[in-house]
């Protein structure tokens, strides 16, 4: 049992018992809360937190820790990243529009048209909000982070786009520095509704009612 807020017993815990995942003391100096809720059924807090690095996201870098009333931690699940500093490199070469269009060219989507600043940058992070751009059926968010790759952390913009041209919902992930696409989802396909709406409303986007719908299906 431990005393205190169980956001911080969650935090405390993975420090004090980081090598049982693989990681160091620095690769958890910033961990952020991104969502934390008590379980009606059993009084259990289940927080839920993310690697930084720089003052930005580690995409990826997560941790759900379940704090039972008591204060005692009851479930660890993680996909922590270790070495965040060792070979961490990219620059910012591109914008937000820059990205989506390298984006389109990468998932094999229609060069976007008419692409429109909805909500300027704000934060380290540079989040941004760009219309559709005739490449997907909702406003596209996107935001600075790193992205894990097998020669480090890149730099690089997290982006999720609602294919209008055929039910897919892609959330990608471009260099900064190269466009290169680093990583993608396709969460129509890979993901439950469960996971997949907590993701959009961290990065605030929204999906069509297709790809709703054929998350509920494939689920």
């Amino acid at each position: 049992p431990n005393e205190g807020d169980p956001d911080d017993i969650a935090v405390d815990y993975l420090r004090d018992t980081r090598e049982d995942y693989g990681v160091t003391a620095a690769d958890l100096s910033d961990m952020a809360v991104r969502t934390s809720y008590v379980s009606k059924h059993s009084g259990v807090t289940h927080v839920n937190l993310y690697q930084e690095f720089q003052d930005l996201e580690v995409f990826g870098g997560t941790a759900t820790v379940s704090v039972a009333k008591n204060g005692s931690v009851v479930f660890v699940g993680h996909t922590l990243v270790a070495e965040l500093a060792k070979g961490a490199s990219g620059s910012a070469e591109s914008d937000a529009a820059g990205a989506v269009e390298a984006a389109a060219d990468e998932l094999g989507l229609d060069d976007p048209a008419g692409l429109r600043t909805l909500r300027s940058p704000t934060g380290p992070d540079q989040e941004t909000l760009l219309s559709g751009g005739g490449i997907s059926d909702a406003p596209i968010p996107a935001r600075l982070g790193w992205q894990p790759t097998d020669d480090g952390l890149r730099l690089a913009w997290q982006l999720v786009i609602d294919d209008s041209s055929d039910v897919h919902l892609y959330n990608a992930t471009i260099d900064a520095e190269t466009g290169d696409l680093l990583d993608v989802d396709d969460w129509t396909t890979e993901h439950n509704a469960a996971a997949m709406a907590s993701t959009l409303a961290r990065s605030g986007a929204q999906v069509s009612a297709a790809a709703l719908t054929s998350v509920g299906t494939h689920a």
